[in-house]
């Protein structure tokens, strides 16, 4: 007799806490909620050209990074002269950066 008075009471409790339960606050999906904040890079290294791509071939961190906003007229320049550079970079996507400064002068794209 015990075991069914035990029975229904956590019965009883469990329809009542269902529908409390039930209507708990939802997590709302974020709107506009901001950009992930990027990733600045400073690497040092040689700039080399593989095909059209131009390539950091980094020495500190010791990683290959594919330049995404070229100007040939700068970068083939350290091709030619093989010089280990320090470039500041902002991160797009995995290895692939956006250069900002080389050797602490600005850098501007080609358009």
């Amino acid at each position: 007799m015990k075991k069914l008075i035990v029975v229904i009471g956590v019965l009883s409790l469990a329809l009542v806490a269902a529908p409390v339960l039930a209507q708990a606050p939802k997590p709302e999906a974020k709107q506009g909620a901001p950009a992930a904040k990027p990733i600045v890079l400073t690497i040092t290294g040689k700039i080399v050209k593989d095909g059209q791509n131009y390539i950091i071939q980094g020495q500190k961190p010791p990683e290959l990074f594919t330049i995404l906003n070229s100007d040939p007229s700068v970068l083939d320049t350290l091709v030619k002269i093989g010089k280990t550079v320090t470039i500041e970079a902002v991160s797009v996507m995995g290895d692939n950066v956006n250069i900002q400064k080389i050797d602490g002068k600005p850098y501007k794209e080609a358009k």
